[in-house]
């Protein structure tokens, strides 16, 4: 009789994402919020929300977050939180 013997090896990885460009986000005015709010790049707004950066432009553009366009779009991070909060629930 033959033991065969098996050993496994588990490998964790831990990934934390660190936004520390100051281009990233700014203050600035929401006309929906009706305040000075911080504002964050489409791209920053995917690392914070967990969606992809190609979902933010689609939730841009149903208005599902409150968002400026000058020279480039920032989203309001208070209306990323609402949504993200209306996400969790829905589930």
């Amino acid at each position: 009789m033959t033991t065969k013997k098996t050993d496994s090896i588990v490998i964790e990885i831990d990934e934390r994402i660190a936004v520390t460009n100051a281009e990233q986000q700014f203050e600035a005015y929401c006309s929906e919020c009706k305040k000075m709010t911080q504002m964050v790049t489409p791209k920053t707004a995917a690392l914070l929300t967990g969606i992809s950066e190609r979902e933010v432009f689609r939730v841009i553009e149903i208005t599902a977050v409150h968002f400026i366009e000058n020279d480039r779009i920032l989203v309001c991070i208070e209306s990323l939180r609402n949504l993200k909060s209306d996400s969790n629930t829905m589930s």
